[in-house]
């Protein structure tokens, strides 16, 4: 198994750490994290470290698209990541309502939402958390932080077992 690029070492705190709005932080098996409390519900963030890595399936992986063509990606600058979706607690507590269908366990994802009221959400977020800047992640933050330093389909591997 192919191995993404290593980290940049200089890169792997944030510039300003611990952020002002983190109620506790630390460093486990996963890395560098954050928590951020609010009314009593924790939200983790993890620090991304900037890197390359291949964007995209190879050739040979199962239930690929035709037009996807793998190619290197540089991030140059590291990022906060929930580490979790959101909950339908915290959302409740944010933004005073929850849309979601299947309700009665608030640790679950929140859902029924629009990208319009995600982005409403986010602009509460930052509000409470200006320091943070609150944003979905860019396509390729995204699958740079799910692939977390491997070159198969999952983290943890080929397949779902």
């Amino acid at each position: 198994m192919q191995q993404a690029a290593k980290p940049n070492f200089s890169a792997l705190y944030p510039p300003a750490f611990p952020p002002s709005w983190a109620s506790e932080w630390g460093e486990d098996e996963f890395g560098l994290y954050v928590d951020w409390n609010y009314k009593a519900i924790v939200q983790r963030f993890r620090w991304i470290v900037p890197g390359t890595f291949l964007m995209g399936s190879p050739e040979s992986e199962p239930e690929r698209y035709e037009d996807e063509i793998q190619h290197p990606v540089t991030l140059t600058q590291g990022f906060w990541l929930a580490d979790s979706a959101c909950t339908q607690a915290l959302w409740q507590a944010l933004m005073g309502s929850n849309p979601s269908h299947f309700q009665g366990l608030h640790d679950n994802p929140v859902e029924q939402v629009s990208w319009d009221d995600v982005q409403r959400f986010l602009q509460v977020l930052n509000e409470r958390l200006p320091d943070l800047q609150a944003r979905l992640p860019t396509e390729a933050e995204w699958e740079y932080a799910c692939r977390a330093g491997t070159t198969t389909p999952f983290s943890f591997g080929d397949n779902i077992t």
